[in-house]
């Protein structure tokens, strides 16, 4: 196999394994659970440049997002917080339902960054310009989606999406 191909086969699978671990921390219906998310992103991300020896920070995979992503990232995890609180007064249908919405959010939040992190150490840790950003935050929607459904489904899509480019 090749070198690449394996760095980024090593970098994808911490990816689905975080997103699976925030997904199930974001299923937790308890306020302040966002907090263990954003410290799996961070481990996520460190596992990722590692698997490709190059040294990136969260702050660079956010900057990536560019500024209107990351303030809806930010207004997000606050609506779920809110959502979580609520949640406890609605009793069990509340408490479900905000559980289903704090694990898909913190799915596609955490995938979004892993493909960013992946991007950008493949890009040599230098900052990716916007329309490669906005390139990458796409194709993590249309990934993350056959993600949720069936994971080896994720990576024929990701495979479709590489050839395409």
């Amino acid at each position: 196999m090749h070198p690449a191909i394996a760095r980024r086969d090593h970098a994808s699978s911490h990816v689905r394994t975080f997103t699976v671990v925030a997904m199930a921390t974001g299923a937790v219906p308890v306020p302040g659970a966002s907090i263990a998310i954003v410290a799996e992103s961070a481990a996520m991300v460190n596992a990722v440049a590692s698997a490709y020896g190059v040294s990136i920070s969260v702050g660079t995979v956010v900057a990536a997002l560019g500024p209107a992503a990351a303030v809806n990232a930010i207004g997000r995890a606050v609506f779920i917080e809110g959502a979580r609180l609520l949640g406890w007064a609605a009793g069990p249908f509340g408490i479900g339902a905000v559980s289903a919405l704090g694990a898909a959010t913190a799915g596609l939040q955490t995938w979004t960054l892993g493909q960013l992190a992946i991007a950008l150490c493949e890009n040599g840790g230098i900052p990716l310009a916007v329309d490669q950003a906005q390139h990458v935050i796409a194709g993590a929607r249309e990934t993350f989606d056959s993600f949720r459904r069936e994971p080896e489904t994720a990576e024929a899509v990701e495979q479709r999406r590489r050839k395409s480019n």
